[in-house]
């Protein structure tokens, strides 16, 4: 099984923006919408991280000042 590239959290939101262009904006299938939710899905889990990482570092850095 190949390993999917990991992508940082500009790139998941662009790509997240452009499915919700085309969701909004275009006449998909039922069967291509679901596969376009579930590829959402997974880019809203990727921003989710990214930015729950980026919060911790920076709690962890105002604890460090405050000792």
């Amino acid at each position: 099984m190949a390993k999917k590239k990991e992508i940082g959290y500009e790139e998941a939101l662009k790509s997240l923006e452009a499915l919700l262009y085309k969701i909004e904006n275009d006449d998909i299938p039922m069967d291509k919408l679901s596969a376009m939710v579930d590829e959402s899905m997974e880019l809203l889990k990727i921003c989710k991280a990214k930015l729950r990482g980026a919060e911790e570092k920076v709690e962890q850095s105002f604890h460090e000042l405050d000792n």
